[in-house]
């Protein structure tokens, strides 16, 4: 929006807050993804005791290959926290330079090469046009029925029709979501209701740590501007962020 409004030109210096949160987002992000795979999703949805219909969706997250699309600042501390459960993983960046801790690094323009390859999804990526429905039903087709796909990036990522018909067929085991299309999320949507979908209203970043992890990069970036370093979290108007 900001770039659309002519805002943010290209006559100085812009920074956001990309990567300032990383820690609390990342964790959020692992938090949604374990919940999938040792099926604590169906647990909270039966609440009653019968083990027999929550083991089967129990696939466990170590020995995985998981792929982290969008390995900037949050993606980055999400391939750590996942290296750290024995998990591979395969990171997607803009530029292909290798992510520290991944297995592998592929750049955004070959990302369709990657899901026959994967377990599970993590997107972190920027809205842009580029990304738009970067998950549609082709993209579901190709993964597992094992599958969980996490989205604490936005909600345009993921084209919420063909989720909803993925995980409604069992073509992909489910789905855990900070973000959606739209947003917030109407009451009355399939989404709330679909067997296999957690969703957490928007709330990786709290607002207590988000206030506190943006000071400390407005006082880091001030510091930087005063000695003449470089800004962390530069934006580049071209590429949209």
């Amino acid at each position: 929006g900001f770039l659309a409004s002519g805002r943010i030109d290209d006559r100085r210096v812009w920074t956001s807050a990309a990567g300032a949160y990383a820690d609390q987002v990342a964790e959020h992000a692992l938090g949604l993804l374990l919940a999938g795979v040792r099926g604590l999703v169906a647990a909270a949805s039966q609440q009653d005791w019968r083990p027999d219909a929550v083991a089967p969706r129990v696939t466990g997250l170590a020995g995985t290959t998981v792929a982290v699309v969008g390995a900037g600042g949050i993606g980055r501390r999400i391939v750590e926290l996942l290296v750290g459960h024995r998990v591979s993983v395969i990171a997607v960046n803009r530029s292909g330079r290798q992510v520290p801790a991944a297995e592998s690094t592929v750049p955004a323009s070959r990302v369709g090469e990657i899901w026959d390859r994967v377990d599970h999804v993590v997107l972190a990526a920027p809205a842009t046009d580029a990304t738009r429905r970067l998950i549609d039903a082709s993209v579901l087709a190709r993964l597992k029925p094992t599958s969980w796909v996490v989205n604490i990036a936005r909600g345009s990522l993921i084209d919420t029709a063909a989720l909803l018909d993925a995980v409604t067929d069992g073509r992909i085991a489910g789905a855990g979501l900070d973000v959606t299309d739209p947003e917030p999320l109407p009451p009355e949507h399939p989404l709330w209701t679909t067997p296999g979908i957690l969703i957490t209203p928007h709330t990786a970043n709290p607002g207590p740590l988000a206030r506190r992890s943006l000071a400390e990069r407005i006082r880091q970036n001030v510091a930087r501007f005063a000695s003449g370093q470089d800004l962390l979290g530069r934006i580049d108007p071209a590429a949209g962020y």
